[in-house]
Formats: C-alpha cells, sequence, structure tokens
C-alpha cells in the first residue's frame, strides 16, 4: 500500500506520448483538468504513417488546422506493393481515388509530438511533472501512486500510457515486471534507419509508401517533411538476420546503396506481447502500446493511440451529461469496446505480418496473388480498416 500522499488530483495521465497527449488533450476540450506524469526524454526521431482514421482522431481532437502539425506531414499519393526479386509493381493503390482513402499521410515523431503538446498546453488545463511512476495501486474509488522522486499522489483516475514497460499495464494484467524480459518472445526483428533526402534515390523521396516484400521479409519507405526518408526492414529474428536484411536490400538497385547504413540502422526486437483481455482494473485504465502493443505491418500504431484520445472524449460526451467527473460506467464501456476493436485490428496485424514474411512457395504464391486479383481484396480490406471514425 502506498501511503503519505497528501496531493490528490482528478485525472492523471502516465506517459508524454501519442496516447498521453491525445488523451490529455480530449479531455481538455471537454473542460478537464489533467496531469501527465512522465520522465524527460529525447525528442523522437523518424515519423509515422497516419491513415484516414488516425486524420480523423485528429480532426476530433481539433488539430486537422494546426499549422504546426501540416508543416510536419507529407501526404501520399499511392501505396505500391513491389517484389524484391523482379523489382515489379505487384499492386498499386491510389490513396487520392475515393474520400475514404484520404488524408492518407507521413508525420514526423517530432511535429506530431510538438503539435499535440502545444495544443494541450494552449486548453490551460494541462500540468506536466516530469518523473517516471513507479507503483500503482487502486481501490473502489481512487488511485494511489508513487514516483521516482519520492512524491506520491491520489487522483481518481489514472490513465497509463506509459508502454509495455509502464507500471499502469504491469498493475492492469497483474504481470509481475521482474519476469518479463525472460518472457517475451521475438519472432521479428526490425531495422530502422532515417537518411538524408540528398543521400537517397529519386524513389525513395516520391510522395508514395512502398511496401517492398522478399522471401522471409520486407521492407517499407517513405519521405518525411523534415527532408529524410523513413526505412523499416523486418525479417524473421536469428543470427542471420542482418545478412538476410543485407541481401535483401541487394536485391534492387534503388535500396542496394543502403546496406553501407546498415551498421547505424536502430535494432528493434518485435514482441509477441500478450494481449490484455481488460484494459481496466479498478481506477487504473491502460491506453496506447500499455493497452495494445503491435507490431507495425499495417502502420496502425500511432493512429490508434490517437483514436484512444479522440474516442474516449467522444465516449465522455455522449454520456457524461455535462458533469464534472468520468463515472466508472463510462471508463468501463470505453475500455471494452476499445478492447473489442483492438482485437481484432491485433489479428489483421499478425496475419499482415505471416503474409509480408512469407518465405519460399508461399512468398512466390503470394506475390502472383497481389498481382492477379489479390490486391483488390487487400484495397477492400483496408478501406474497412481506414473507416474514419467520424463516419
Amino acid at each position: 500500500m502506498i501511503k503519505n500522499a497528501p496531493i490528490h488530483h482528478g485525472i492523471i495521465i502516465a506517459g508524454s506520448g501519442i496516447a498521453g497527449h491525445a488523451i490529455a488533450l480530449g479531455l481538455a476540450r471537454l473542460g478537464f483538468n489533467a496531469v501527465i506524469i512522465a520522465p524527460k526524454v529525447a525528442p523522437p526521431l523518424g515519423g509515422i504513417q497516419l491513415a484516414p482514421n488516425g486524420w480523423g482522431a485528429l480532426d476530433a481532437l481539433g488539430m486537422t488546422e494546426n499549422k504546426a502539425l501540416i508543416d510536419a506531414s507529407t501526404p501520399f499519393a499511392v501505396m505500391r506493393l513491389l517484389s524484391l526479386n523482379t523489382g515489379h509493381s505487384l499492386h498499386q493503390i491510389d490513396l487520392n481515388d475515393r474520400p475514404t482513402r484520404t488524408p492518407y499521410a507521413s508525420v514526423t515523431r517530432k511535429g506530431l509530438m510538438q503539435a499535440l503538446r502545444d495544443a494541450a498546453k494552449q486548453t490551460d488545463k494541462i500540468k506536466w511533472i516530469e518523473a517516471r511512476i513507479t507503483q500503482v495501486h487502486s481501490d473502489k474509488t481512487r488511485t494511489y501512486i508513487a514516483l521516482d522522486d519520492g512524491t506520491n499522489f491520489t487522483a481518481d483516475w489514472l490513465i497509463g500510457g506509459d508502454g509495455v514497460d509502464g507500471a499502469c499495464r504491469h498493475y492492469v494484467a497483474a504481470e509481475d515486471s521482474s519476469h518479463l524480459p525472460h518472457d517475451r518472445i521475438a519472432r521479428k526483428i526490425a531495422f530502422k534507419m532515417v537518411i538524408a533526402a540528398a543521400e537517397s534515390p529519386p524513389l525513395l523521396m516520391a510522395h508514395a509508401t512502398n511496401i517492398w516484400l522478399g522471401d522471409g521479409g520486407h521492407i517499407v519507405h517513405y519521405p518525411l517533411a523534415d527532408g529524410t526518408v523513413n526505412i523499416t526492414a523486418v525479417v524473421a529474428k536469428s543470427p542471420s538476420a542482418r545478412k538476410r536484411t543485407e541481401a535483401m536490400l541487394g536485391q534492387h538497385p534503388c535500396l542496394s546503396g543502403l546496406r553501407s547504413l546498415m551498421d547505424t540502422a536502430t535494432v528493434q526486437p518485435l514482441y509477441d506481447h500478450p494481449m490484455l483481455d481488460t484494459y481496466q482494473r479498478g481506477r487504473v485504465v491502460v491506453a496506447g502500446d500499455a493497452a495494445h502493443p503491435m507490431s507495425p505491418h499495417l502502420a496502425q500504431g500511432g493512429g490508434q493511440s490517437l483514436i484512444d484520445g479522440a474516442s474516449l472524449m467522444q465516449m465522455i460526451a455522449r454520456h457524461a451529461d455535462g458533469k464534472p467527473v468520468v463515472p466508472p460506467s463510462i471508463m468501463t464501456m470505453w475500455t471494452a469496446e476499445r478492447a473489442r476493436m483492438m482485437a481484432t485490428l491485433t489479428a489483421s496485424t499478425k496475419k499482415a505480418g505471416s503474409i509480408f514474411g512469407a518465405t519460399g512457395a508461399m512468398a512466390r504464391l503470394r506475390n502472383l496473388g497481389l498481382s492477379n486479383g489479390g490486391g483488390a481484396i487487400l484495397e477492400r480490406q483496408l478501406d474497412r480498416l481506414w473507416q474514419n471514425i467520424n463516419e
């Protein structure tokens, strides 16, 4: 039990990432005060892709006219799936073909975070505390929180956007954090690079997202508004993962120059995190990567964190009747709805990872299928996935 906690806040948010700031901004738009608690971190590098559902969340949060966000984004005209083996285009999706596919754009992580933080500051409803939450406990009426600087707080609600290693996920999942590193399984590994436009062939700077499908792995690249290119290569995790990635890059002249940059690549194991059956325990709820960590195969991680913030705001607006508190019934409805939706999306992400990582005859069959009608099926699936949350 956490004792000596005289400082009380209505809502405390753990984590200052996309989910934490989106939730704080959504609450502030409704007139709620909140405190964000997170350690100081270096400015994020690289970027993410945002599909129409992610932009719909930003629209709900009042962000789509934000100049900083617009300056940090690069709209895409097409999504291409290409064969690494032949260099041929397997399928091309016109992202301007219908309203449900636009906007689709890349956003620099730094620009997105700065825009969210600035918008939150302008509400005068959000405060920030630089510290890390180390311990959490909850009863039926409040949450008790301990920080690494020795400060203790209580809150009506603690919303955890502090990631898969955060205290909030450990508490909601009743996990023993000391065992987690040994229990995790990473079947795939991602090599991430951010390179300057001057070092990039013209194809890498085109306003498009390109997915190269190889034998046992895939490569994704797209340009960012700061004049760089975001590149991610995903292969099966093994002692030869780096050599396999270098071999994939060497299969096409457009990518072969990237092999010399592999020594500077960020290596990220893609863990199979257990899926939570609930996002709530007492007065603690989780969101973002703390609730639904996912592999990057469908480029939905950042967008879904934004949707967490927008959907909570919309749920409260529909059911709170203007009351200055968030009743437990609303949090229960929201977490149940998000857990249900994310179970379906997580399954789709895993399926996409299996298809992208196909080997041998299955890889050849995949490519043949995409170029002979399978691409149309993929488009219908993506249209459903990208459905704007405001529609």
